[in-house]
């Protein structure tokens, strides 16, 4: 079976400048063959420019051909065409590259097929860069993203095309999409990226993203859309031990604020702990805490206490979160407020890199002797375990976290040590009271068959009487 390749102008189909597309024939039999559009178009030779469409249209098709800068013998453009140049240029490239693949099935000893060629043809143009596709159209959404979304996005378009530099739209297959994700779960010691499988799963969900704009754009064919057979490995993060702090961890991270202490500390690691801890106390991300202004976001109210039953002043938080755009509202306790009023000035906290606190909280890990693998994001994770530890109810963590769905329950409440052992010593005591409740019954019931012989001789008037009392002392206990 012997594969042609023919280049042809469908002169049924004129656009409203008159001129018409220009199609790719492959074939493999009389029967056997499909038409691809290859983008181009033809246009009306000069002394036909004047032709409306409607003209054209009745023109039998052999004269319709001859109207326009197309040589059929050659399968070329001519030179009365604005465009013939690059035109033809383009054409011998399209039939190079559909050569190639015929070539590629004979030396893979495979048997082609219209859709086989189709699939395979219809990968995007090698010219169209990846990493300068993907940059091109993150510019273009700048204004509708968060600057932590930006960023990370192209951080993930970074880690592409520090895999492969050279990376074409075209090269995005399945086999691309497995070797990529090796690459990223290596080990860094064998030239791997080392990431987790959620770590993983989060870059491929940028890829898959970035395809899909690139197909709505119409540079790349859903026919060869890879995430068809490439199925992202989703994983539930769990955080460890040294991704959050116990109740103990954040106090011997205060301690380091005293005047005992404080003076162990450079002036950049006092701010860092500063605003670490209030992290802590508030659940903010980096971002929000750096943009946290008094006048825009700090507010007071006063508010009914139900228990004391009087009216108090109370600080709050109202902010919108950087991340998610989501409105938040946070109650400062009193070791936030602290942090706050410290300073006068409409920003809270003086604006600073991220990268430059996780330098300064490495060394607070070291003096602090909390051996974790302390940065900021610890401080949001460290807020959640605390108000899970003391009972604060999965809804009002979701609110105070700012998230949509139950992320609260799902990644952030894990299980504590400490949690561990306030549950278990509610089933001890609870084992502690069932067995005093045994005895107390044990006790009653010895009583009972004391006072039992005692009350056979007692009348049925006194034994009336004798239940009124019963009845009577049992309702003034309930």
């Amino acid at each position: 079976m012997s594969a042609k390749i023919h280049f042809y102008i469908r002169t049924d189909r004129p656009s409203k400048d008159g001129s018409v597309p220009i199609y790719l024939k492959f074939s493999l039999s009389r029967t056997q063959r499909i038409k691809i559009s290859t983008g181009k178009c033809i246009a009306v030779k000069k002394e036909f420019q004047k032709l409306s469409n409607e003209a054209i249209e009745l023109l039998s098709p052999e004269k319709r051909e001859t109207i326009y800068g197309w040589d059929k013998l050659k399968e070329r453009a001519i030179k009365g065409d604005p465009n013939w140049e690059a035109i033809n240029d383009f054409l011998d490239s399209e039939k190079y590259r559909a050569k190639q693949v015929v070539l590629k099935f004979e030396l893979l000893n495979r048997t082609i097929t219209l859709e086989l060629f189709k699939q395979a043809f219809l990968k995007p143009n090698a010219t169209d860069n990846f990493n300068e596709y993907c940059l091109l159209e993150l510019e273009k959404r700048r204004s509708q993203l968060s600057d932590g979304t930006y960023k990370g996005i192209k951080g993930q378009i970074s880690k592409i095309n520090k895999f492969k530099p050279n990376l074409t739209l075209g090269d995005i297959d399945y086999k691309f999409l497995t070797l990529f994700e090796n690459y990223m779960l290596k080990p860094v010691a064998q030239k791997g990226l080392g990431n987790l499988q959620c770590t993983v799963a989060r870059t491929m969900k940028v890829v898959r993203a970035l395809l899909h704009i690139a197909m709505k754009n119409g540079d790349f064919p859903k026919e060869a859309y890879p995430f068809k057979d490439y199925k992202i490995k989703h994983v539930d993060p769990v955080l460890t031990t040294r991704d959050y702090l116990e109740p103990e961890d954040l106090y011997k991270v205060e301690q380091l604020l005293s005047p005992e202490k404080i003076s162990e500390l450079s002036i950049g690691e006092i701010r860092a702990t500063k605003r670490f801890l209030f992290s802590c106390y508030t659940g903010l991300r980096f971002s929000d805490v750096n943009n946290l202004k008094r006048k825009e976001h700090v507010f007071g109210k006063w508010i009914q206490n139900p228990q004391l039953k009087e009216m108090v002043f109370k600080c709050y938080i109202e902010i919108r979160m950087g991340k998610t755009d989501q409105p938040v509202f946070i109650p400062l306790i009193d070791r936030a407020l602290e942090l706050i009023n410290e300073t006068q000035e409409n920003q809270v906290f003086e604006i600073i890199s991220n990268q430059k606190v996780n330098e300064h909280l490495k060394s607070i890990n070291k003096k602090a002797k909390l051996n974790k693998k302390l940065s900021f994001h610890v401080a949001r994770h460290s807020f959640a375990t605390i108000c899970f530890l003391h009972g604060i109810p999965e809804n009002v963590g979701q609110k105070l976290l700012g998230h949509k769905n139950r992320k609260f329950t799902e990644v952030y409440t894990h299980l504590s040590k400490n949690k561990l052992f306030y549950e278990m010593d509610k089933l001890s005591r609870g084992l502690s009271n069932f067995e005093i409740l045994i005895e107390e019954t044990d006790s009653k019931i010895n009583d009972m068959k004391e006072i039992m012989p005692m009350l056979q001789d007692l009348s049925q008037d006194k034994l009336d009487l004798i239940k009124g009392l019963i009845k009577q002392i049992g309702g003034n206990a309930a």
